[in-house]
């Protein structure tokens, strides 16, 4: 029972990795296509305020992703013995 729990818990914290995981890819792609098309200095501005706004948000995301795996390292690691 324990281990049926344990692979549970396992799937949820990889479900929410990867929904961390989207939010930083569709992130990205927006700042992609949101890319001003002509010269002006303030929508360049903006968009450079923005960018970073962004990848401040990714490294705080990343970071936080990088945390969950190395957690679930250490439980991989582990083996289960059943009592005899």
């Amino acid at each position: 029972m324990e281990k049926s729990q344990a692979i549970n818990e396992l799937g949820k914290k990889l479900n929410k990795d990867i929904e961390i995981l989207d939010t930083v890819y569709s992130d990205m792609v927006e700042a992609i296509h949101l890319k001003p098309q002509g010269n002006e200095l303030e929508e360049l501005r903006l968009y450079v305020d923005n960018l970073y706004t962004m990848l401040n948000r990714t490294v705080f995301r990343i970071q936080e992703v990088k945390n969950s795996i190395a957690e679930e390292k250490q439980l991989l690691l582990e083996t289960w013995n059943p009592p005899a």
